[in-house]
């Protein structure tokens, strides 16, 4: 009876912020637990021990050796000032387009949840990376990796305000795009035996959280599906989209 006498509009608030919650709660898991795995030495160590192996098998292969070139520029383009630079020109072109500040601020908010996130965390665990013993005096450690935090947070920011003035088959590829880039960057990250495969899926799940929050915090969960000036409806795909 409560729930029946429960406006629409605020049914809709309530199930959103449930959905924001799980959404940030799964790669909260997540994290926690490679995090604590690591710690431990817990058994995902072996794991993580099995795949360098065979990909280092395979990169040193004859057949497969090509690939080292591929991996090397994907692994160049999330580099940090790259991939921060692809975010800062995406926010500078959408805040003119749009005469907002809102993408500039979202893309700030994201750069300093990843310095105050990433860096101490990779300081505080000390992870060596593969074919480490033990970090050198002063060094980071691998864990979360940085390129793949980065590069995920950076490129996905700069893509979703970009959305709503794309073509409706572009907005498709381009969302279909994304996991699949940050996919390809963990594992030339993987293959050039940079990081370890829990270093490369903490940097994902840490990407996540800080997108969300970044999202939220800045009010623009939805900015990239919003009607912008001078842009048609019938261009922008529903909110059921996300």
């Amino acid at each position: 009876m409560d729930e029946a006498r429960t406006p629409p509009a605020a049914r809709r608030r309530a199930a959103y912020w449930r959905s924001r919650w799980l959404t940030l709660g799964v790669p909260a898991a997540v994290l926690a637990i490679l995090t604590v795995n690591v710690l431990a030495s817990g058994p995902l160590l072996g794991a993580d021990r099995w795949i360098q192996v065979t990909a280092q098998a395979l990169a040193d292969s004859r057949s497969w050796h090509w690939l080292g070139g591929p991996a090397g520029l994907i692994v160049d383009l999330a580099d940090p000032p790259v991939a921060i630079a692809v975010l800062v020109v995406s926010a500078l072109t959408v805040s003119s387009r749009s005469r907002s500040l809102r993408p500039l601020i979202a893309a700030a908010v994201g750069g300093i949840l990843l310095v105050v996130t990433v860096i101490p965390a990779k300081i505080l665990i000390g992870r060596p990376s593969p074919g480490q013993l033990r970090l050198a005096s002063g060094a980071q450690g691998a864990f979360p990796s940085g390129h793949a935090t980065t590069a995920s947070v950076c490129y996905v920011l700069a893509v979703l305000p970009l959305l709503p003035y794309l073509p409706a088959v572009a907005r498709r590829i381009a969302l279909a795009a994304l996991p699949v880039w940050c996919f390809l960057i963990g594992a030339a990250l993987v293959w050039l035996n940079d990081h370890w495969f829990t270093d490369v899926a903490a940097g994902w799940a840490l990407a996540a959280i800080i997108i969300q929050v970044t999202l939220l915090l800045t009010g623009t969960a939805y900015s990239g599906l919003s009607t912008p000036p001078g842009v048609p409806d019938e261009r922008i795909p529903s909110r059921s989209t996300t």
